[in-house]
């Protein structure tokens, strides 16, 4: 860091003044290699060290001089004054040189009228005539133009003294215009004058008249300056002036801050200040009435009664909530154009409420009120509402006389309601209607009690709107044609009667003949036929002709099938194949039988076919979806499965309770007339009861065993018999370890057993009269059991119904 007092040093005179001449500057910036290598003397040195300072000093005014210019001054402690001064240079400051139009000041980046600070060339402002003078102007400053007075040939000098008075002679422009003296005498110590002077000023300045007598200084006070007796120059706006040197008849000034005031024709002036011409325009953004306003005309032949105030959307003629229920009836107040005068009113009053299904309406109001209060020729019209919105009007006036019209009843709920008083239109007023009367002072309020009401209109009054006309087919036909007096009817074709339209007509009409093939198109006095379209000839499909079997009528086609394939029949109609040869499963008829085909359509994607045959009517059906065909249904019909064909069948179910249709299988007695179709199949069989019963199976834990019906497994058994539980005849192994029996025998015995060959005796000859016989004895056999108390298979329980 330097030295704090080298910047002082360098403010020492000798430093910066003094010049050293005695040494070059090639040797300067040779330095001590000049010197030489023998120590310099004083006078050497001194040389040296001036030229470095001054040197230093020249430097060192640039740098304080270009800090200067920024208001930062070079300091021994700082080291940005340089920088400083490059991003902050004050153009104040600036002598020469230009400033480049980035640095102008606003935001304009070219040198244009409304953003350049200067002139890029100066101009001469001059004055000419009884004042001259002249100045550059080049815009970067206010000018200040010294002005010379043109010489009027008065001599320059003083005039008066001790003993002389001057004189002066004043022209029309307040130039002096000649000078003299005159003598007076004790002059020289006269402190006042002896006649009392006026001064004043006219011309192109005036100023009132001051007296002078030399008593004391005047001052003149200009009151008026007549721009008017300038001959050269523009005023500036400055001065007053409008800165213009021309400016065009009709046009308007606008400011533009110092420079001369713009010229604007009167329609940018009202585009300016956003406002609509006389004669109309167009509004672009929105407009809103405020307290007092309105929009209206007034028309008529006259201003004293005839004319009439058309006045839309009345100040006060309003009323909207956002509260959920009010109640009470819709009062409409009129302004005080009403009060006291006769006048022809209409109203169109808009409803709208917050309600679900009910439309927001319309109500068109007109009456008579007098300056009697009373009304008279009242009448209402509810407009394309629904019947919520029919509503008594009334019509009156309050406690102030002023009149007033109710809408509803007390008693009517409103929900979240609006009521506008959208237009109104007054005349026949006695001093005549105006829109500023009668745009102004309206009131709209629910209330629950009427004051004075002199009319009521009770509901009813809903009206057919002309916009519900398109959504009534042939209403508008209707209107088009409605009746005329002078229009009449006349009976043609057949018909009789007839007459104008000024009342109700009737036209009779013939009674016509049976349609039979041969009808044809014809018209008589009292009536008139057409000929039937029909079929022309076998497999004719005109579409809307009606179709024939043979020489009947009906709905019945004549359409033979022939060797067609059934797939490829998928035009809708009736069709028939005559010859059971033809009708083949190849040709994919469901049998090989003549009969009749039915084919319907249900879009390009679904076809079914019904096939009859001939002879027993049987009916098979099929159909046909994305090309596929399915395979042919018979079609189960009263006659092939009656409704009682099913009845007396047997059937069990996983289910605790009978299906509907049968009953439980038992031995129920029940009603034959009840269940007439189920006594007639199983009769008494199962038991006849009283004659007008009959009894039920019943199966309930039995097994089923089929009727041996001639086959011999269970030969006898009739329908309806029970059967005892039996086991199948079978055999049993014995299992026998051995065993004796002791034989006993009587004695004596026989002498002589001549059967055995023997002269000895035995008890066992034949003819021994003694019986022999075996004793008690046991054996050791045993033969084992099984079962229970029943006899049966595997089985599960179910419940058994009978079909009825």
């Amino acid at each position: 860091m330097a030295d704090p007092t080298f910047f002082d040093l360098f403010n020492s005179t000798w430093a910066q003044n003094g010049l050293t001449e005695g040494i070059t500057d090639l040797q300067y910036k040779t330095g001590w290699s000049y010197i030489g290598s023998v120590p310099p003397s004083v006078e050497q040195f001194n040389k040296v060290q001036q030229t470095t300072d001054e040197r230093l000093a020249w430097l060192y005014k640039q740098l304080d001089g270009l800090a200067a210019v920024t208001g930062r001054p070079l300091a021994a402690t700082g080291f940005d004054a340089l920088s400083y001064a490059q991003q902050n240079l004050n153009a104040t400051n600036l002598k020469t040189g230009t400033v480049p139009v980035a640095r102008l000041s606003g935001t304009a980046t070219a040198l244009t009228a409304g953003a350049a600070t200067k002139l890029a060339t100066a101009r001469t402002i001059a004055a000419t005539g009884d004042a001259t003078g002249s100045g550059s102007f080049d815009g970067s400053a206010n000018l200040s133009v010294g002005l010379t007075l043109s010489s009027t040939g008065v001599t320059a000098g003083s005039y008066g003294n001790a003993n002389a008075v001057p004189t002066f002679t004043v022209d029309a422009k307040g130039r002096v215009s000649a000078a003299g003296e005159v003598a007076v005498g004790n002059a020289a110590s006269a402190t006042k004058l002896a006649t009392t002077r006026l001064f004043s000023v006219t011309g192109g300045a005036t100023a009132g008249g001051v007296s002078f007598d030399g008593t004391g200084n005047v001052a003149l006070n200009v009151t008026a300056l007549d721009v008017s007796k300038a001959t050269a120059g523009t005023l500036p706006v400055a001065r007053g002036g409008t800165g213009a040197a021309t400016l065009a008849a009709g046009s308007y000034l606008t400011g533009a801050g110092t420079g001369a005031l713009v010229s604007r024709t009167p329609a940018q002036v009202l585009d300016d200040i956003q406002a609509l011409p006389k004669a109309g325009g167009e509004v672009t953004g929105a407009v809103v009435l405020g307290t007092g306003a309105a929009i209206g005309s007034q028309y008529g032949v006259n201003t004293s009664s005839g004319r009439t105030a058309h006045v839309l959307l009345p100040d006060g003629g309003a009323y909207s909530t956002h509260t959920a229920t009010v109640a009470g009836a819709m009062k409409i107040t009129l302004p005080a154009a009403a009060v006291g005068v006769n006048t022809m009113l209409r109203l169109r009053v808009d409803l709208f409420e917050y309600l679900d299904g009910v439309p927001p309406v319309s109500l068109l109001i007109h009456g008579y009120v007098q300056t009697t209060k009373a009304w008279g020729r009242c009448g209402a019209t509810v407009l394309a509402g629904s019947p919520v919105s029919d509503v008594p009007v009334r019509f009156g006036s309050d406690a102030a006389g002023v009149p007033c019209i109710w809408i509803g009843d007390t008693n009517k709920s409103w929900s979240y309601p609006t009521v506008t008083v959208a237009e109104v239109q007054a005349k026949y007023n006695a001093s005549g209607a105006t829109v500023a009367a009668w745009a102004t002072g309206w009131k709209v309020e629910p209330v629950t009690a009427f004051e004075t009401v002199v009319q009521t209109l009770s509901g009813g009054n809903l009206a057919f709107g002309r916009a519900d006309i398109a959504r009534v087919s042939g209403l508008q036909d209707a209107l088009d044609l409605k009746a005329n007096a002078a229009v009449s009817l006349v009976a043609g074709n057949g018909l009789s009667g007839g007459g104008t339209l000024g009342a109700n007509r009737t036209f009779t009409l013939g009674t016509p003949s049976k349609l039979s093939a041969a009808t044809t198109n014809a018209v008589t006095a009292t009536s008139h036929t057409h000929e039937l379209d029909t079929q022309t000839a076998p497999n004719d499909a005109t579409v809307g002709r009606i179709l024939t079997v043979g020489n009947a009528f009906g709905l019945g086609a004549d359409n033979p099938l022939g060797t067609l394939d059934l797939n490829t029949v998928k035009i809708p109609g009736f069709y028939g194949q005559s010859a059971s040869a033809n009708a083949t499963s190849a040709r994919n008829y469901p049998l090989a039988m003549a009969g009749a085909l039915l084919v319907e359509s249900g879009g390009s994607q679904i076809t079914t076919q019904k096939y009859t045959i001939y002879n027993t009517g049987t009916i098979y059906s099929r159909a046909c979806y994305n090309g596929v065909w399915y395979a042919w249904k018979e079609v189960v019909t009263v006659d092939s499965n009656p409704a009682n064909a099913w009845a007396g069948m047997i059937a069990f179910f996983a289910r605790s309770t009978p299906p509907s249709g049968w009953l439980r299988a038992n031995g129920a007695t029940i009603s034959r007339a009840t269940y007439p179709d189920l006594f007639a199949a199983i009769g008494a069989n199962w038991g006849g009861g009283n004659g007008t019963t009959f009894v039920l199976p019943d199966l309930r834990a039995e097994f089923i065993r089929g009727l041996d019906d001639g086959r011999g497994g269970d030969p006898g058994r009739l329908l309806g018999t029970p059967q005892g539980s039996q086991n199948l005849i079978h055999s049993h192994g014995v299992n026998d370890p051995g065993h004796v029996h002791q034989l006993n025998y009587q004695v004596p015995a026989n002498v002589v057993d001549t059967d055995r060959g023997t002269s000895g005796s035995s008890h066992f000859s034949i003819d021994d009269p003694i019986i022999p016989h075996t004793a008690t004895s046991w054996t050791g056999i045993s033969i084992q059991h099984d079962g229970g108390n029943e006899s049966r298979p595997r089985n599960l329980a179910l419940l058994a119904c009978i079909k009825y």
